[in-house]
């Protein structure tokens, strides 16, 4: 394994539960010795990618962590794009949208845009979630072919909820419907009493896919309002795969069969 690769492995470390790691945390999570574990993260800490507080010794990202997710947040006109139409969307039902991205089999949360109800489940950016389980994280899947989708689950599938899929063969059910429709939902299943609508973008000329959602509390959302919620949501993904040249808006936006040679 490379210098890098062992430095990512450092700074996955770091989680919304845990901004913070000593030596000792870095070793037992990745099974590293006591010795090249100090000295990478002295190298991580000299090049501003890490800090570490005088008292505790313990490390926090750096700086330059900052200003490169900054530079990330305010050039990437996709997702910049993408969050000011979902800002309408949570400002006309008061619902939390979320923007993510895929990861392996795990997406990973880049944007949140909090709604005014006043019950609300909040995941902030950074944390991860098994993509399955989720609705835009579904949506995604949905874009890669069925031997990408089938690589990267795991096996068998964790048991999320009872309300997940259980197998692959259940998971791949809901792929079918999602390339059918673009319509993604998940109900109770990563987070109980949380229902949310999604759907996968892509950018033609970068092939770069996001995945959009917008959460509500699934015991008091009746299906009417789920309707017009997906109903605001569908006219958003249509207007961004316009402009973004989405193949997939683009023939569901003229009704037509979306032709789609998934690898099996």
């Amino acid at each position: 394994m490379s210098a890098l690769d062992n430095a990512i492995e450092i700074l996955r470390c770091f989680a919304p539960h845990q901004p913070e790691i000593s030596n000792a945390d870095v070793i037992r999570l990745t099974g590293k010795p006591k010795s090249s574990t100090s000295r990478l993260l002295r190298q991580l800490k000299e090049c501003g990618l890490l800090e570490q507080d005088a008292l505790t010794r313990r490390y926090r990202p750096g700086l330059l962590v900052f200003e490169l997710g900054r530079l990330h947040r305010t050039q990437n006109d996709f997702v910049a794009l993408a969050e000011q139409r979902l800002r309408a969307v949570c400002a006309k039902t008061g619902h939390t949208g979320y923007i993510s991205v895929l990861d392996g089999a795990e997406q990973v949360v880049l944007r949140v845009v909090p709604g005014s109800n006043p019950l609300q489940v909040v995941t902030p950016p950074g944390v991860r979630a098994p993509a399955f389980a989720t609705s835009n994280g579904r949506a995604m899947l949905a874009r890669l072919g069925d031997a990408d989708i089938r690589a990267r689950m795991p096996k068998p599938l964790p048991a999320i909820s009872p309300s997940a899929p259980r197998n692959l063969t259940a998971l791949m059910a809901r792929i079918a419907e999602i390339r059918r429709t673009g319509y993604s939902e998940a109900s109770n299943e990563s987070l109980p009493g949380v229902g949310s609508l999604g759907f996968a973008l892509t950018r033609r000329d970068t092939n770069e896919t996001i995945g959009v959602a917008v959460s509500y509390p699934s015991q008091l959302t009746s299906a009417e309002e789920r309707a017009k919620l997906w109903q605001a949501l569908r006219a958003m993904a249509v207007d961004l795969g316009r402009l973004f040249d989405d193949p997939i808006w683009l023939a569901l936006d003229r009704s037509t069969p979306i032709r789609r040679a998934a690898a099996r």
